[in-house]
This record gives structure tokens, sequence and C-alpha cells, in this order.
């Protein structure tokens, strides 16, 4: 930037003056690969939040579908072992259609059910000894348009658990 230092008549000298700091800045360039680097990395961690909470729900339903089948299991232990009958439910049953305040944990708050199209089923069948049968509980449900499935198997002794 010139200054005019001194005027002497009708002269006028202007001299330069010398920067005496460096001004800073960005260039473009710059901006925007940091820019660009950002991006990449929200774009990163945002992905990660999604597939976290696919995979929340995803736990979600199966641990529902454990609970239930668990549930179910218990329903035949509680029976002595003459009156489990050998059943094979080929029709499965809508889960969907179980009441709300008898299974409360099968349904999100808005009554809808957590398993998406999911059904039961129990098949009770005759084991390897006569005093055995074997319990067999699967539930099966729709996830994102792929069957998920659920087994869970015990035997029931007419002895109990614990021969002596």
């Amino acid at each position: 930037m010139l200054l005019p230092i001194k005027t002497s008549g009708n002269k006028e000298v202007r001299l330069m003056r010398r920067q005496t700091r460096k001004e800073g800045g960005f260039s473009l360039i710059e901006v925007l690969v940091a820019i660009f680097i950002l991006g990449v990395e929200c774009i990163a961690l945002i992905s990660v939040f999604i597939y976290g909470f696919n995979l929340l729900q995803k736990t979600k339903s199966v641990a529902v579908a454990t609970q239930f089948a668990q549930e179910e299991v218990e329903k035949y232990r509680e029976k002595k072992f003459d009156s489990v009958t050998l059943y094979n439910n080929t029709d499965p049953i809508t889960i969907g259609n179980f009441p709300v305040a008898d299974y409360p944990y099968l349904f999100r708050e808005d009554s809808t059910p957590y398993l998406q199209n999911g059904q039961a089923q129990t098949v009770v069948e005759a084991g390897a000894d006569i005093n055995i049968k074997k319990l067999t509980v699967r539930i099966f449900w729709d996830y994102r348009g792929q069957q998920q499935n659920k087994y869970v198997v015990t035997y029931i002794a007419r002895e109990g658990i614990n021969r002596r």
C-alpha cells in the first residue's frame, strides 16, 4: 500500500510500506478438501448409527421370539408327563392375534407386534425312550423381507430332569 510520507512543494513522495506480518487464509482448494473429508466422515458415522439401530431392532425381535418360545415351553413343563400328549401343530398360530394384556412384551406401545407376520408352531414328539418326549417350539417372522426363525427344543422326562 502506498502512503504519502512528505510533501515538498508540488511534489508528493510516496513510499511503499513494508508488510510487517503475513496475512493468512485458506485457499479455495484447501477449503474444498476439508469439506470433502468432513463429508466422508459424516457419511461413515451416519451409516454406523443406521447399522446399529437396525441391529438393535433385529436383536429385539429375536429376544421377543425367545421369550415367547420359552413361555410356551414352560406351559408344557408345568404339566405332568402323562398329560402331555403327542401333538403336531401343522397350522401355526398367528402371534399378532394374541391379546396385548396377556402378552404385553409382544407388542410395541402403539399395539403393533414386534414380530412382523409372526407365527408359532408347537410339536410334541415321542422320544427314543418311552419315558421321554421331545418338545419343539418354532417361532418365525418376517424381518426386512427375510424370514427369521427361532427354535427352542427341550425334552420332557417321566422322572423329571434329575434322576435318582
